[in-house]
């Protein structure tokens, strides 16, 4: 019983008083276009999975008593018609694709367990009529934040970012690994913070320097 009512709380304090940002502010934001069509796959590869955590499990939060609860894609990320329905992978790729669509690019998400054989690349590109491909694989994505008060928490981020080409083959393996410190903002819930921390994160990878650098854009 005190399990189910501290997650009732959490939940209230998660969405009480302040509307969720936009789908648009939380979506990536590209800083170069690119007229090939391009794959886009979010690969989960969490240590935390692969030892028994569920894929919708985003990170954890502290309320009363600073006792930590597991938070999931339904409880704090889920925003839009769907969401409750995805995985964190799904969620990430949903908001690739719909900013870099919004931005003038033609992407599209495919939904993979798993890094393939550059062989499977190939033929899903040719399958979807696309030229490129991008696949994040998460070796970590996590959060722990404080409910009981406006502070800061950590975002920790260990992602390999994995370019391939139709013709070329695979053009860039990169890892991008990092803890931030995202300060809270009194105005915005706790769930906005998360949000604009993974957009954050989202534009860091894609407008990394190498990665623009094996994209076509204008």
């Amino acid at each position: 019983m005190l399990k189910k009512i501290a997650l009732l709380t959490l939940a209230i304090m998660v969405t009480a008083c302040v509307s969720p940002v936009s789908l648009d502010e939380q979506s990536v934001a590209p800083e170069y276009q690119t007229k090939e069509s391009i794959l886009i796959s979010v690969i989960d590869q969490r240590q935390r999975v692969i030892e028994g955590k569920k894929k919708t499990f985003v990170g954890k939060a502290h309320a009363s008593f600073g006792i930590p609860v597991d938070w999931h894609v339904k409880q704090v990320l889920a925003t839009e018609p769907g969401d409750k329905e995805k995985n964190l992978a799904q969620f990430l790729q949903s908001r690739l694709v719909y900013g870099l669509n919004t931005s003038g690019w033609n992407a599209a998400e495919v939904d993979l367990d798993e890094i393939p054989e550059e062989t499977t690349i190939k033929q899903l590109m040719e399958e979807k009529n696309a030229t490129k491909m991008i696949n994040l694989v998460l070796n970590e994505w996590y959060f722990s934040i404080n409910l009981n008060w406006v502070s800061a928490f950590n975002f920790d981020t260990d992602t390999s970012v994995l370019v391939y080409d139709l013709e070329d083959g695979q053009l860039l393996t990169k890892n991008l690994k990092e803890r931030d410190v995202i300060e809270e903002k009194a105005n915005q819930s706790p769930q906005n913070n998360i949000l604009l921390a993974y957009k954050a994160q989202l534009d860091q990878i894609i407008n990394d320097e190498e990665v623009r650098g094996v994209m076509s854009f204008d």
